[in-house]
C-alpha cells in the first residue's frame, strides 16, 4: 500500500521510502522513516500536493512522491530502533560538506550558497554566538530579541537566506550574534545546509544557540544531535513555549538536559521571554571553554559523542528513546484552528476564490485608500516648491532645487503611503502562515510550467523588491527550478514600478484604476509562468523536481513584527530618496538643462536641444512604433538603473514644460491630478500610456537585480539572458498593446 492511498484522516505506518538517494534523504530528515506513524489530513483542490501529519508537524508531498512511500495500516511489531538502522542502511550516504561547499570565503562551486563575507575582527572579550535551527522555528525572532535587530521574520520556511550579524551589549559584555539560514541537517545536501556547515567549521563561532520549536521537538532534535557530534558548546532554546503550555503538553526539561548533555531554556521569543536566560547560559559556556583553552585543559562543556547505551541507534531512534517518557504533545489551539481554516483556504476549490479575493482587497486598499495620503503629500511637495521658488533669486540653481531636487524626488516620495500599505498587508499574510497555503495551491500549476511550489515565496517577495526575491530562491533544492525562478522573477511587479503604474493609470484610466492595477500584476504573473514553461522545455528537461514542504500552523501576526517590517521597508524607500534618487534627479536635470540655447527659446525647445533631449531623439526611431515620445524613452533609459528613477526622470522632464502642464489642468479630474499626470495627458494618448505601462511591467530588471541574478546563479550569462529576454518580450508586448489600443 502506498502513502497516497490513504483517505483523509486515515493513519498508516511507513515501511520503506523509495526514490533517488537525495529524495530519500530529504524524507528521512523530515521523519519519513520505517515505523513512523503518518496521518493524511487533506489534499489541495487539484488532488496534489497532499498534506500529512507526523511528529507534531504538517508536511506536504505531491501525490507522485507519496507513491514512493510504502506503508502499512498496522503498527509494526519490530523494535523501533532496529527498523531505523535498516532504513539508514538503505539510504545512500549524503554528500560531504567538502563536496558541496569548498573551503574558503567564496563558495565558487556552490551557486546560491550566499555571501561568504568574514565576520571581521572583534574586540577583546567579544563573544560570537551563532543561531542555528530548523526552518520556521522562530530563529530570526530570537535573533531580533537578542540583538535588537529588525531582520525579516515570517511564518514559513526559508525567510533567512544568508547569515545576518548583529552586535549588542549584554550585562557588560559585547556579544555578536550570527543568524544562520534554517536547515534540517548538516549533511550539506542543499546550499543552505552547506553554508551553515561551512560557517560552523570556520572556528569563528564561540557558542551556538540551537533554536528548537518545542511543538515539533522530535524532529528538531535530529539537528541538535548533529551539532552535538561536532563538539561545539551549545544551549538549546525551546521556542514557542507559550503554545506548548496552552495545549497542556508536558516536557521534563531536566531529564532532557541529562540525555543531551546540554542546557535547555524555555523561550517565547516574540515576547522576549527566556531570551536573556539563554544568553546567560551561552556566555557561561563560552567563558568555560575559553578558560579551559588558556590552561590547556579539555573543555568539558564541548559535547562529545554520547555514552548512552542506545547511542549506536539511528538518530531517529535515539531521539525517540530520549523523548518516549518525558515528552507528551497535545493538540493545541493553533492546530485546531489550522484544521478548521484549511478546510476553506487550502482544501477546497473555494481556496482559489479566497486567494484572488484577498489579493484584490490588498490592491484595493493600496491604491484606493492610499490615494488620500498620496494627494496630501503631493500638495505638500508642491507647496514646498512654491515657497522655495518665492524666496530664491531667479538663477539656474533655483531651477535645480525646485525642478531637479524637489520636483524629481517629490514625484517619487509621494508614493510612500502606497508602499507602506502594500508591505503592511504582505507582512500580515506572511506572519499568519497563509503564504505556505498559497504555495500548496499553486504548486500543480507551477510544476506544469517547470517551477516549484517553493517558487511562490520568492515570487511574492518580488512584489516588494526583486533583489531579496532572487536571494530567496536559495531555498529551492532543484537548480533548474532555482534558475528559472530567478530569470522569471523580474516579471513580478516590484514596488519600484508602483509609482509608474499609479501615474499613468491616474492620467489615462482613473475610473478603472483598481482593475488596471490588478491586470498589470496578474499579467506579470502570467508572463512569468509562460516564460518559465518556454525555458523549461529546453533546459535540463529530465532533472528531478520534488515538492517536500513543511506547512506551518496559522498564527496571529505579531503587531510589533508587522509594524517593524512595514517601517523598515518604508525607511529603505526613503533612504533611496536621499541617495540614488536624489543623485539621479540632479543628473537628469543637469542633462536636461545644459547646454543652454542661445536667444529666446521656450522651455520645451530648451529641453529638446539639451543633452538629455539629444539622447531621447537618438532612440526615438526605435521607440516610435510603441507610441513613446523622446521623453518617455529617456524615462525608460533611467529605469534600467532603478525603476524608481522612471517617475523622477519624467517628473523633471515634463514639469519643465510649465505651459503644457498648466493647459492640461483644466479637466474634470484636474483636482486629483499631479503636475506630471496633467502633463502626460496633454502630451500623449491613452494608447501610448497603455503601451508604456506594458513596457514598464516587462522590460529589463534594475541593475541591482541583474547583479543579484549573477551572484546567485554564478554565471553572467544567466543575468544577461534575463535582461535581454525580458526587454525583447516587453517590446513585442508593448507594440501589440499600442496597435490594438489605437484601433
Amino acid at each position: 500500500m502506498k502513502l497516497s492511498d490513504l483517505k483523509n484522516n486515515e493513519t498508516g505506518f511507513v515501511v520503506t521510502p523509495e526514490g533517488s538517494p537525495s529524495f530519500r534523504l530529504r524524507l528521512e530528515e523530515l521523519g519519513f522513516v520505517p515505523g513512523q506513524e503518518v496521518t493524511r489530513l487533506y489534499a489541495s483542490p487539484m488532488g496534489t500536493p497532499i498534506v500529512f501529519s507526523m511528529l507534531g508537524q504538517r508536511v506536504a508531498l505531491r501525490k507522485a512522491e507519496a507513491d514512493h512511500i510504502a506503508i502499512s495500516t498496522e503498527r509494526p511489531i519490530e523494535n523501533y530502533a532496529d527498523e531505523q538502522r535498516v532504513a539508514k542502511s538503505n539510504v545512500a550516504a549524503p554528500p560531504t560538506a567538502e563536496a558541496v561547499a569548498p573551503e574558503g570565503d567564496n563558495c565558487g562551486g556552490c551557486p546560491g550558497c550566499g555571501p561568504r563575507k568574514k565576520l571581521g575582527p572583534k574586540g577583546d572579550g567579544t563573544l560570537t554566538i551563532a543561531l542555528v535551527g530548523n526552518p520556521n522555528c522562530g530563529k530570526t525572532t530570537v535573533f531580533n530579541a537578542a540583538s535588537g535587530g529588525h531582520e525579516r521574520t515570517g511564518n514559513y520556511a526559508g525567510v533567512t537566506v544568508a547569515s545576518v550579524v548583529g552586535e549588542t551589549t549584554f550585562e557588560g559584555r559585547t556579544l555578536r550574534f550570527v543568524d544562520l539560514p534554517g536547515t534540517y541537517s548538516l549533511h550539506a545536501y542543499s546550499p543552505e545546509e552547506a553554508y551553515v556547515m561551512s560557517e560552523l567549521r570556520k572556528g569563528e563561532i564561540d557558542v551556538v544557540l540551537n533554536v528548537l520549536d518545542v511543538n515539533n521537538l522530535e524532529r528538531n532534535l535530529l539537528l541538535t544531535l548533529q551539532l552535538r557530534d561536532m563538539g561545539v558548546p551549545m544551549v538549546g532554546v525551546l521556542n514557542m513555549y507559550d503554545e506548548f503550555e496552552e495545549s497542556g503538553s508536558t516536557l521534563d526539561i531536566e531529564r532532557l538536559e541529562g540525555h543531551m548533555g546540554m542546557p535547555f531554556v524555555p523561550c517565547v521569543a516574540s515576547r522576549r521571554r527566556g531570551v536573556d536566560e539563554a544568553i546567560r547560559q551561552a556566555v557561561r559556556l563560552a567563558d568555560e571553554c575559553h578558560a579551559a583553552a588558556e590552561s590547556d585543559e579539555v573543555c568539558h562543556t564541548r559535547h562529545q559523542r554520547t555514552t548512552d547505551p542506545h547511542s549506536t541507534a539511528d538518530p531517529h531512534a535515539l531521539v525517540h528513546h530520549y523523548l518516549s517518557d518525558i515528552y507528551h504533545l497535545n493538540e493545541g489551539r493553533a492546530v485546531r484552528l489550522t484544521a478548521r481554516v484549511d478546510r476553506w483556504l487550502a482544501g477546497s476549490w473555494l481556496s482559489f476564490l479566497a486567494f484572488f479575493a484577498i489579493i484584490w482587497l490588498v490592491f484595493y486598499a493600496t491604491f484606493t485608500l492610499g490615494q488620500y495620503p498620496m494627494d496630501w503629500m503631493d500638495a505638500g511637495v508642491a507647496w514646498v516648491g512654491e515657497q522655495v521658488a518665492r524666496y530664491l533669486p531667479d538663477t539656474w540653481w533655483r531651477d535645480l532645487i525646485t525642478s531637479g531636487v524637489i520636483g524629481g524626488v517629490g514625484s517619487v516620495i509621494v508614493f510612500l503611503p502606497n508602499i507602506l500599505i502594500l508591505y503592511f498587508f504582505i507582512s500580515i499574510l506572511e506572519d499568519s502562515g497563509y503564504l505556505a497555503r498559497a504555495a500548496l495551491l499553486f504548486d500543480p500549476l507551477l510544476q506544469r510550467v517547470g517551477l516549484h511550489g517553493k517558487s511562490f515565496f520568492p515570487m511574492l517577495t518580488g512584489f516588494g523588491c526583486n533583489v531579496p526575491a532572487v536571494m530567496a530562491t536559495r531555498t529551492i533544492e532543484s537548480r533548474k527550478s532555482r534558475l528559472i525562478t530567478m530569470i522569471t522573477l523580474p516579471f513580478m511587479s516590484c514596488s519600484a514600478r508602483l509609482p509608474v503604474y499609479t501615474i499613468f493609470t491616474a492620467a489615462f484610466f482613473p475610473r478603472y484604476a483598481t482593475w488596471v492595477m490588478f491586470a498589470l500584476y496578474f499579467g506579470g504573473i502570467l508572463t512569468a509562468f509562460a516564460s518559465a514553461w518556454l525555458i523549461s522545455r529546453g533546459y535540463h528537461r529530465r532533472e528531478e523536481n520534488h515538492f517536500v514542504m513543511e506547512i506551518p500552523p496559522y498564527r496571529r501576526p505579531v503587531a510589533s513584527s508587522v509594524m517593524t517590517h512595514t517601517w523598515e521597508k518604508g525607511r529603505q524607500y526613503l533612504r533611496k530618496m536621499a541617495g540614488l534618487i536624489l543623485v539621479a534627479s540632479i543628473a537628469v536635470w543637469t542633462l536636461g538643462y545644459f547646454p543652454r540655447a542661445e536667444g529666446e527659446v521656450t522651455p520645451a525647445e530648451q529641453q529638446e536641444q539639451s543633452y538629455l533631449g539629444r539622447a531621447g531623439h537618438f532612440i526615438s526611431p526605435v521607440i516610435a512604433p510603441l507610441g513613446f515620445d523622446w521623453r518617455m524613452g529617456v524615462g525608460l533609459l533611467s529605469g534600467a538603473m532603478a525603476k524608481e528613477l522612471m517617475v523622477s526622470t519624467l517628473g523633471v522632464l515634463y514639469d519643465i514644460d510649465e505651459d503644457t502642464a498648466a493647459a492640461a489642468g483644466t479637466g474634470d479630474d484636474a483636482a486629483a491630478d499631479t503636475a506630471l499626470t496633467t502633463a502626460l495627458r496633454a502630451s500623449t494618448s491613452p494608447a501610448s500610456g497603455l503601451s508604456y505601462l506594458v513596457f514598464a511591467l516587462l522590460y529589463i530588471p534594475c541593475l541591482a537585480t541583474i547583479v543579484a541574478i549573477k551572484g546567485e546563479s554564478g554565471r553572467w550569462r544567466y543575468a544577461l539572458f534575463a535582461g535581454l529576454y525580458s526587454t525583447a518580450l516587453a517590446y513585442v508586448a508593448a507594440f501589440l498593446a499600442f496597435t490594438l489600443a489605437s484601433l
